[in-house]
């Protein structure tokens, strides 16, 4: 009787344990079939891509600035440095200079300065700093003077050729900044300058 009631426990656990792999076997049968019926619904949402189709076009200074009749497209530009140095490459905005201790625009220089307010023009959304210089000769407060002068005159021949002032700014670096080292005539014609620095594109 003893021996009975021992073997009892015994065949109840082999019991669970048969249901229990059964369920488990169960549980993968289901996972698989999820599976098997979801592969076709990524591939009919698959995009199919031609061999040879082209990765993407090449940027042109058009795609920057856009022909002239349309004044180019805005949300390409980015501030500072980068979009100055770009413009200027491209000759949008060039460097003007200066004969000595003068702040008139030079006939050399009045095409150049021409085609800055032309470019401004098409760029309406733009904003420029126009930055005066002085070479090193003279009093620190004559050459800010100086400077100032030289900024203000290129200012106001962009207003003359229908720049609004009010995306115009003018300031003063005297002799602080030198475009080039150097002591003679050669770096300073290279550094009594206006310069443009553009600030705003919006």
């Amino acid at each position: 009787m003893k021996r009975l009631f021992a073997i009892i426990p015994v065949l109840a656990l082999s019991v669970t344990l048969i249901h229990g792999c059964g369920g488990k076997k169960a549980v993968n049968d289901d996972i698989s079939g999820k599976a098997t019926e979801a592969e076709p619904q990524a591939q009919d949402s698959a995009v199919v891509v031609p061999e040879n189709a082209p990765i993407s076009e090449a940027v042109t200074s058009e795609d920057l600035y856009g022909p002239a009749k349309t004044g180019g497209k805005y949300a390409s530009l980015t501030p500072g440095d980068t979009l100055t140095l770009q413009a200027e490459k491209e000759g949008r905005l060039y460097t003007i200079y200066f004969d000595y201790d003068t702040y008139f625009i030079r006939d050399a220089d009045k095409d150049n300065l021409s085609n800055n307010a032309k470019w401004l023009s098409l760029n309406s959304r733009v904003a420029v700093r126009i930055e005066g210089h002085a070479d090193e000769r003279g009093e620190t407060e004559y050459n800010l003077a100086l400077s100032d002068k030289r900024a203000r005159s290129v200012k106001k021949f962009l207003e003359d050729m229908g720049v609004k002032a009010e995306r115009l700014d003018a300031i003063s670096f005297g002799e602080e900044k030198p475009a080039v080292p150097g002591h003679d005539e050669e770096a300073w014609a290279k550094n009594r300058r206006a310069e443009f620095m553009i600030t705003r594109t919006n």
